[in-house]
Parts: structure tokens; sequence; C-alpha cells
């Protein structure tokens, strides 16, 4: 296995449990019939131990096999544009949730808020920036 290859597989694994992580996170915190707080440790639990970590290993073997190839994704191509713009909205997405859930574990909020809206669209923008690493469009 080439290094290339290596990091494909760790960024796609990366993302695998990160993206699930975090809606799993989104899906606690808008949960009934528990306590707030309860709902926001629990929430801010799975934050911090799965979807954090998860995020660093895909963003940095991402951005490190983004670097090793950048004139082919920037110059040669362009479908990594589109896979990058809808992947930032992701990522803010996924602090605004973690936020969110330290804001119900320390009570200083008392409800989700819009997190369900969140995750829907952080899951909607999840797959876009896998159509466009996957069909590689426009290319």
């Amino acid at each position: 296995m080439n290094g290339q290859l290596a990091l494909l597989w760790l960024h796609v694994s990366g993302n695998l449990v990160w993206i699930g992580s975090i809606l799993a996170v989104a899906f606690v915190l808008t949960a009934g019939g528990t306590d707030a707080k309860v709902r926001g440790a629990l929430g801010e639990r799975i934050y911090r131990t799965l979807s954090v970590p998860a995020f660093v290993l895909a963003f940095v073997t991402g951005l490190a096999r983004l670097l090793m190839t950048t004139r082919y994704y920037f110059v040669e191509t362009h479908w990594m544009h589109g896979k990058l713009l809808f992947a930032l909205l992701v990522i803010g997405i996924h602090h605004v949730i973690g936020g969110r859930a330290k804001k119900l574990a320390r009570g200083t909020v008392q409800d989700a808020g819009p997190t369900a809206m969140m995750a829907v669209i952080l899951a909607v923008s999840a797959v876009i920036a896998a159509f466009f690493a996957i069909f590689k469009l426009p290319s």
C-alpha cells in the first residue's frame, strides 16, 4: 500500500466515524423525555470521545493528501472546489453542534435549539461532498 492510498483510507475512515458520531450527538441533544443537562452531557461525551478525534483524523489526512498533489486538485481538475465548499460547511456545523452540547451539559441553555435542522444540513452537505469526491464533477 502506498502512502497516498493509506491517507485516503484513513481520511474516508475518519469521515465515516466523524459524520456518524456528530449526527449521533445531534440525535441525543434533540431526544425528548430526558433532562436537558443529561442529554447535553451524553452529547458532549460522544463529541469529545468520537467526533473530535475522528474529525482531526479526517482533516489531517485530507489536508496531507491535498498538499501532496495541490496542482492536480486545484488547477488540473475542479471537483475539489465543490467538495471543499461542502466540507467547510460540515466543519462549521460540527463545531456549532458541539458547542450546543457543551452549553446543554453546563445548563447555560435549556433546549437543543436549531440542532435538528443543522443535523439535516450537515448530513446533506456530507452527501454532496462525497458526491463530488466520487464522481469528480466537474472534471
